[in-house]
């Protein structure tokens, strides 16, 4: 991760905003926006969420804001411009770089810091970002946020109330590869179809179950196929004829592997 600060000369000169993170393996960009500005000392593009109360900006517009600060990938003399600043390829960070930031818009520029460097409210608000989040039945997702808190957050009516959600809100397998975005900063189902962390931290109910129970779960009842032939004492070809048989159930197949739950292994060992 690459932290910005976002500072501005326009009013008081080298007045911080707020920062924008850049993930680079997604190569994605977020930005937080201090909370006691209001909509007319936040950057222009922002101003509509600010005005909101939302100062967690997600990766399209924070894309945006950055994309107004750099070379349009359109530009008529691209190449020349890319070549005389030895990029081989059209790269937003690295473009982001070489202006810090500045556009002729306004009075907003950059300044690349460390981690360390972050303002104690923000670094509050990141530890609110989600950690890790489980699909559940009828909608639900059990969250892992990275300050120990955990809730169970009810999504049906967030994927009803957008037309993007509603494959995902129709297909189980679909809601079932809700991932974490990149940062934590919410979970998502591709780049488009997105909750942030501060809806789910806000909204979900209180689980009061620790992420470290869930990781001992995990390690002690869930067994691969590997496990269940040494439990069950015996082939790979009888764990498939149990499975064809609806005797023995995987909780996650792929074609090289599958996940069992240790009771129902323990249950044919009853029989």
């Amino acid at each position: 991760m690459v932290v910005f600060e976002i500072r501005d000369d326009g009013i008081v000169k080298d007045r911080l905003l707020g920062y924008l993170f850049y993930y680079e393996r997604s190569k994605r960009f977020f930005a937080e926006l201090l909370d006691e500005y209001d909509e007319w000392s936040a950057p222009f593009i922002f101003s509509g969420f600010v005005a909101k109360g939302q100062y967690s900006i997600g990766s399209e517009w924070s894309k945006k804001f950055v994309e107004q600060r750099i070379v349009p990938p359109d530009r008529q003399n691209l190449g020349a411009i890319l070549k005389d600043n030895g990029l081989k390829e059209y790269d937003e960070y690295r473009l982001l770089l070489l202006s810090n930031g500045r556009c002729a818009q306004d009075e907003i520029h950059l300044r690349k810091i460390s981690e360390e460097a972050i303002e104690s409210g923000i670094r509050l608000r990141l530890s609110r970002k989600v950690k890790e989040c489980f699909p559940l039945a009828e909608r639900r997702l059990l969250v892992f946020f990275r300050d120990g808190k955990s809730v169970i957050s009810d999504v049906n009516k967030k994927l009803t109330e957008d037309r993007l959600f509603l494959n995902i809100y129709r297909d189980d397998d679909a809601f079932k590869n809700v991932r974490v975005a990149p940062g934590g900063n919410g979970i998502e189902w591709g780049e488009e179809r997105n909750i942030p962390a501060e809806f789910l931290y806000d909204t979900g109910k209180r689980a009061d179950i620790q992420y470290e129970d869930m990781v001992g779960f995990i390690d002690k009842r869930l067994v691969d196929t590997t496990d269940a032939c040494r439990l069950l004492g015996c082939s790979r070809q009888y764990i498939d004829q149990l499975m064809r048989e609806g005797k023995l159930t995987p909780v996650r197949a792929t074609s090289n592997n599958k996940l069992f739950m240790k009771s129902d292994i323990e249950s044919e060992l009853s029989l």
